[in-house]
This record gives structure tokens, sequence and C-alpha cells, in this order.
């Protein structure tokens, strides 16, 4: 898989700014027509344990 950026520290799969998961799913985040990165959200997150 190819780097993936990611500024999400809080998920497990982040490992300075780089996404480790071995895939990732993105959605829309709402009901409305995705326009820009902000309509959109990952639905791979997991949140890190501590």
């Amino acid at each position: 898989m190819p780097n993936i950026k990611c500024g999400v520290e809080e998920c497990q799969y982040w490992d300075n700014m780089i996404c480790t998961a071995d895939s990732i799913e993105v959605r829309s985040s709402g009901d409305r027509r995705v326009r820009t990165s902000e309509d959109t959200a990952c639905h791979s997150f997991r949140p890190r344990k501590s």
C-alpha cells in the first residue's frame, strides 16, 4: 500500500504522520453531496490504546 499521510495522532494506525492500516475506508461524513475533503471521514479510525 502506498504511504498515506495522517495527522490523527489518537489513531492506533498513526505512526509519525503515516497511516499503517492494512486498508482504509473513507466515506461521506453526512447526507450532503461530497464536494471537498471536509465532507469526508475516515471510517478506518481506531482509538489508540492507552
